[in-house]
């Protein structure tokens, strides 16, 4: 599988040049597997991904407004929602180059990503979660699922807890007052070593503004898959996959001794994930 980590660029609907990686290529432009990246991008992750991915299959991954290039400026968006239309505008700048089949995968946070848009009918061939955090409000998460900036995991992360419930309930009540607001910090995993704050509207359009309901998952029509690690950093497997069973009754897979990004490169996951793009 050839790897092209030559960065490429699509156009959105504001006339954005947004950066894409092609992680795996098959020179035909049929079947694209679209990445939507967590709060950390970890691309050495999920360039492993893309190598072991099927032959036939194009792993195309967009990096998320904010964390490259952005008008409003790095670690920000210009508006509540945006990262949505960028993603339908890479899926409809896919088909005009001619891919006939895409799938729409998430890794952790991505996942919430993709939650916001899958009752839109025709939108893709399937959905694909990874390590998912589909909602920060779940009952699902381990104590210090919010932080994560210890140095004995591979996850890298600290939110502001009590900024984000503040600013959170505020929005709920239609009062935006402070969305620019600094609620994460990260890794500048893409302008050297430094780090990167996070605006309140960038995270906050990263996940529906009410928890996902059965009612949301029965609308999707197309095939689904959803894989956590047994050793998961941030979430308890067997809680989410309780969660989930009440409201989907499309696979979940538990990978005994893995945990939240080697999943993305393990084994038993791959042939998991290969044998379903196979189906």
């Amino acid at each position: 599988m050839k790897m092209d980590l030559t960065s490429k660029s699509f156009i959105c609907r504001d006339l954005h040049e947004n950066r894409y990686f092609n992680l795996s290529s098959s020179d035909n432009n049929v079947k694209a597997i679209i990445m939507i990246h967590g709060i950390t991008a970890e691309l050495h992750h999920h360039e492993q991904f893309g190598a072991n991915i099927a032959s036939g299959w194009d792993v195309l991954f967009p990096v998320l407004r904010g964390y490259d290039k952005a008008s409003s400026g790095r670690g920000d968006i210009d508006h509540m929602g945006q990262f949505d239309e960028d993603i339908l505008d890479f899926i409809h700048f896919l088909r005009k180059k001619g891919y006939q089949k895409i799938v729409l995968a998430g890794h952790s946070m991505g996942c919430g990503n993709i939650l916001r848009l899958i009752g839109k009918p025709n939108l893709v061939d399937g959905y694909l979660f990874i390590s998912p955090f589909f909602h920060p409000a779940l009952p699902v998460y381990k104590r210090d699922s919010t932080k994560q900036d210890k140095p004995e995991t591979d996850v890298d992360y600290d939110i502001d807890t009590k900024r984000v419930f503040v600013l959170t309930t505020l929005y709920r009540m239609n009062l935006n007052l402070a969305p620019k607001a600094s609620v994460a910090t990260i890794p500048d995993e893409f302008e050297g070593d430094g780090k990167l704050k996070l605006s309140f509207r960038l995270l906050a359009s990263r996940f529906m503004k009410e928890l996902p309901s059965k009612d949301h998952f029965s609308q999707v029509s197309v095939p689904m898959v959803t894989l956590i690690g047994s050793d998961d950093e941030v979430t308890h497997p067997e809680k989410l996959k309780d969660w989930y069973e009440e409201r989907c009754d499309q696979p979940f897979h538990i990978i005994d001794g893995t945990d939240h990004n080697h999943i993305l490169h393990d084994e038993r996951a791959l042939r998991i994930i290969n044998e379903w793009l196979d189906d």
